[in-house]
């Protein structure tokens, strides 16, 4: 099947600007997210901002822009309203993960995958080294002020509009592509959006396909790995550190 994705719907009746900001945690698959977002943004005429363009223009959108835009990704939740004081019609999408995984998966990447030689990370690799998962993890989850859990309280406290923002999760991505594709598409006001979600589905069809576990970028996709990893006592830590979070999203815990 051809990975022709349609056109957009123009409407002679709306003068509103769309906007696209989409938002996500680290270990969430954010690479992923900038070259998909970029090229669907490439294919219906929006402006793309990224700090992963070259050069990073993340910052370029002005109040006098009057053309659609996207900016993907955005590494947290926070929103600042003050920056879209023209007219425009913006929409805000939330790509979370379970910040259980989050955890294993920094270790991994941190420890072990990542490159950090010569940078200011290669003695935080050594350190980590020494720890088991289960200490890293615990470490962590016990810091007075904890960064993972600060990221995450702009979206848990925020009461959500579901006509201009939109959840959506790591673990649907990763385990029914084309529905996460049918929360995301439309925003953009595509033609025959259920058509578009067919064919990226099809284009897409090997990113996430089932591999085995290797220390490699792409370690372990597939959602939980904190209960293969993880003590049973570590989990029950991080439980009560991110009921919030847990509860509001609907993961098991």
């Amino acid at each position: 099947m051809p990975a022709i994705l349609p056109t957009l719907l123009h409407s002679s009746k709306s003068t509103q600007i769309r906007g696209v900001d989409i938002h996500a945690v680290h270990k969430s698959a954010t690479m992923f997210l900038y070259h998909f977002f970029k090229q669907l943004s490439e294919k219906h005429g929006f402006q793309f901002f990224s700090e992963n363009n070259e050069p990073a223009n993340n910052t370029k959108l002005l109040a006098s822009n009057r053309e659609n835009f996207c900016r993907c990704p955005i590494r947290n939740f926070e929103t600042i309203d003050s920056e879209f004081e023209f007219p425009t019609q913006r929409h805000l999408i939330f790509h979370i993960r379970d910040p259980r995984d989050i955890l294993v998966s920094e270790y991994f990447s941190l420890g072990w995958i990542h490159p950090t030689e010569g940078t200011d990370l290669d003695k935080v690799r050594k350190s980590l080294q020494k720890m088991s998962i289960d200490d890293y993890v615990l470490y962590q989850c016990t810091q007075r002020e904890f960064p993972l859990e600060r990221r995450f309280a702009p979206l848990v406290e925020r009461t959500m509009n579901p006509e201009l923002e939109t959840v959506v999760t790591y673990e649907t991505m990763v385990t029914n592509f084309s529905k996460w594709l049918a929360q995301v598409v439309p925003v953009f006001g595509i033609r025959h959006s259920k058509l578009a979600v067919i064919q990226l589905a099809w284009r897409y069809r090997n990113e996430f396909r089932a591999r085995q576990e290797t220390m490699t970028h792409k370690r372990c996709i597939t959602p939980g790995d904190h209960r293969r990893k993880l003590k049973p006592s570590t989990i029950d830590a991080l439980n009560l550190r991110f009921e919030s979070i847990l509860t509001k999203f609907g993961y098991d815990f």
